[in-house]
């Protein structure tokens, strides 16, 4: 009965003051262990998702830290790849108190006047993004499993090894193994959970982001997925990148 019940419940979340929407569903977990955040500091816009690692309450707590704390660190400090190396510091300072481990992407739109400016990418583990350019959806980041290290060296793949970590936010030892990339001038962004883009293929979520509304895309791809018959937490996060272009200060007046 537990099970059913939790097998149904979704969030939906809209940030704020930042145009940027949410949603996620637990599935058939015992607990919620995705998380995402925003957050808009010096003019700059910031926003996570945090996938924990397993099915248990540290999980949940993990990435719930590690996506609160990032997308602060990423918007006042101006760095997406130090921000996952501060919520790494929040989770080993924490020691039992957070005993979890999470993966985690973050990107951070330009500062104030940086009309021009690409938004970052910084990531470990296997949360991915994608920019929508209007045209075409291009993936931003590549897995840290044990799979696609396998995958890449041409060696056959055992499905259990697509979700073991070889990068995550508590086992990174420096900005030499965080992913990141820039992303130059890009209509949306959409970062999700392998939730869902493990039970969406490239062509499903590309037509998906091409044609439904950035602020009903994030739930369309979490029940799409659901629908495809994930069984994981499922969560996506889809800016408008459009909206949060850093305004150029007005002259002043001698």
């Amino acid at each position: 009965m537990g099970v059913a019940v939790a097998a149904d419940r979704r969030e939906d979340a809209r940030g704020a003051p930042g145009p940027w929407w949410s949603a996620s569903t637990i599935g058939p977990r015992r607990h919620q262990a995705d998380a995402c955040a925003g957050f808009h500091g010096r003019g700059r816009l910031a926003v996570a998702v945090a996938d924990g690692v397993g099915d248990s309450a540290a999980a949940a707590l993990a990435a719930r830290a590690a996506a609160d704390h990032a997308v602060r660190v990423a918007a006042l400090d101006g760095r997406a790849d130090l921000a996952v190396l501060a919520a790494r510091d929040v989770l080993l300072a924490a020691g039992p108190v957070i005993a979890g481990d999470a993966a985690l992407s973050v990107a951070l739109g330009p500062a104030p006047g940086s009309v021009h400016a690409p938004w970052s990418l910084a990531w470990v583990g296997d949360c991915r993004a994608w920019s929508w350019d209007g045209r075409a959806l291009h993936p931003l980041t590549h897995e840290h499993t044990v799979a696609a290290e396998m995958r890449a060296a041409g060696v056959a793949v055992a499905p259990g090894l697509e979700h073991v970590l070889t990068t995550s936010v508590r086992t990174v030892r420096g900005a030499t193994e965080v992913g990141l990339t820039a992303v130059p001038a890009p209509v949306s962004l959409v970062l999700a959970s392998d939730g869902v883009h493990r039970g969406l293929d490239p062509v499903r979520l590309a037509g998906l982001v091409a044609h439904v509304p950035a602020a009903a895309l994030a739930r369309t791809l979490v029940d799409t997925a659901r629908a495809a018959g994930s069984h994981d937490n499922a969560t996506a996060l889809v800016v408008d990148s459009r909206a949060v272009a850093p305004a150029v200060p007005a002259p002043r007046r001698p």
